[in-house]
């Protein structure tokens, strides 16, 4: 244990520490609470079992989800759901986990605003883009309880005595099935008979970092929605002129408002980056069934096969040759 700052702490008055930490436990809670009620439920779904639940409490706490949520996000939840595949089933309870986080994300981002304005001039920035700071950083906190989830409502992780320690913890040989990229969860072709085909290891945390890297950017960008709302609700308060000499006049901060949007810029591009790569995957794992079925046909032939179907998604055949052997 030590007795080092965290880095939120650094732009935060000392006295203003335990409501931050208030906020920020709160919100922890409710990463543990949304998270494995959807996760209990979703895995109960996925593998044909009925979720343990004997007094309801746990039927309850999703309709207090979906109330969260609000009647649009719990409408879509329930559509997704109703179209039974496993894919819509896996990414109608992502989307409600992610929903659920946003809403919570939101709220202490205007407590921690209320918080600021109150306090700005003790912080040394306005008191919106501390608040945004402050929240981004929370988010960005759980990134691990993202990957858990995925694996935990595909599969309980087989107990090996012989395992070492890192692989009980971070469960790194687990091996994503096909449906959690099958649409309508991500875009890779529905295949009802291929559902719980498995990628390797190695594409697999690929896969884990498209889902974390999503997560986070959807949360961030509720809290910017949030953000903007502030900003013009700020804009329609009367202020009284008061004249600022030009070296007392603050320069705005660049790493406030660009620095956020290169940031989502850079998620963004973080998750098609993946994305792409679970397509490659795909390619690869088709050009080995080629392989196999038709020895006697060339890289090329193989290429032109995979380029009629869906999961080419509009590449060429040359360009899918240069990444299926890779």
């Amino acid at each position: 244990m030590t007795n080092q700052p965290e880095l939120w702490e650094a732009t935060v008055p000392a006295d203003l520490i335990p409501a931050v930490k208030v906020l920020r436990k709160a919100f922890e809670d409710s990463h543990w609470g949304h998270g494995e009620i959807s996760k209990l439920f979703c895995y109960a779904m996925l593998h044909g079992e009925t979720a343990d639940d004997p007094a309801k409490e746990f039927i309850k706490w999703v309709s207090y989800m979906q109330m969260r949520v609000g009647p649009a996000a719990a409408r879509r939840f329930n559509e997704m759901v109703h179209q039974g595949t496993l894919p819509a089933v896996f990414r109608g309870f992502y989307d409600l986990y992610v929903d659920a986080m946003s809403v919570e994300a939101t709220i202490i981002f205007r407590e921690l605003a209320g918080i600021g304005s109150i306090n700005q001039e003790r912080l040394g920035t306005a008191h919106l883009d501390w608040a945004m700071a402050q929240v981004k950083h929370l988010i960005r906190s759980f990134p691990h309880r993202i990957e858990f989830w995925v694996r935990e409502v595909c599969d309980k992780q087989p107990y090996n005595p012989e395992e070492d320690w890192e692989e009980k913890i971070y469960w790194r040989k687990w091996q994503a099935p096909m449906l959690i990229i099958m649409k309508p969860s991500r875009n890779q072709p529905y295949d009802a008979a291929a559902v719980w085909e498995r990628h390797d290891a190695a594409t697999s945390q690929g896969i884990l970092k498209v889902f974390e890297a999503d997560f986070i950017l959807r949360l961030e960008m509720a809290v910017e929605k949030a953000a903007g709302q502030a900003v013009l609700e700020l804009a329609k308060q009367p202020k009284p002129a008061q004249p600022v000499p030009a070296e007392d006049n603050p320069q705005p901060d660049p790493s406030s408002a660009t620095g956020g949007k290169r940031r989502m810029t850079t998620a963004r591009r973080e998750v098609r980056k993946l994305d792409t790569e679970a397509m490659y995957a795909s390619w690869r794992k088709e050009f080995l069934k080629l392989r196999k079925s038709r020895p006697d046909m060339s890289d090329v032939w193989c290429s032109r096969q995979i380029a009629r179907m869906e999961i080419a998604r509009g590449r060429s055949p040359e360009t899918i040759r240069k990444h299926m052997r890779k």
